[in-house]
């Protein structure tokens, strides 16, 4: 049975985030989605970066669980998804170096809401401009992450699940 526990970004440093994020690859989950942003018009290298290196990772799009739009009757949707694997999470960690809630909105493109999937069910979300995330593991799982340092809460504060 899997137990909802909430993130806060004051409550999940960088290094915290990275082993997430490698415990999560190391149990199982086997994909993410990230939404890509840049303003329009302007050049997005960093955008262009994360697009370049995660290039050969990427997955058919699918229908999956998210964290935004909630309030509608179906809480998923068509999302863009690229297959997390010890390589594709060593690309993905220097556009994250700040932890799973950085995000740098502005005129050289930006990642927000990090999404992690295990065999397509939803184990980590983070709505970034929130700085909260949800994190679906077994209670024995949770028991394991909090020994590496990751901090969770029973209730969140604005985001659901």
């Amino acid at each position: 049975m899997l137990e909802v526990r909430y993130l806060f970004a004051h409550g999940v440093t960088a290094d915290a985030s990275r082993r997430l994020l490698t415990w999560l690859l190391d149990h199982g989950a086997d994909e993410f989605t990230v939404v890509v942003m840049a303003l329009q018009g302007e050049p997005a290298p960093t955008a262009d970066a994360f697009e370049d290196a995660l290039a050969p990772f990427a997955l058919p799009p699918e229908r999956r669980r998210v964290l935004t739009d909630t309030e509608r009757p179906d809480p998923s949707r068509e999302v863009r998804r690229w297959a997390l694997t010890a390589k594709s999470l060593a690309a993905l960690l220097p556009f994250f170096a700040g932890g799973l809630f950085e995000y740098r909105a502005g005129p050289t493109g930006w990642l927000e809401d990090l999404t992690v999937y295990r065999r397509g069910e939803l184990v980590l979300g983070v709505v970034s401009h929130e700085d909260e995330g949800v994190l679906r593991v077994s209670p024995a799982e949770h028991a394991e992450l909090r020994a590496l340092g990751v901090a969770s809460a029973a209730a969140g504060e604005r985001v659901a699940y």
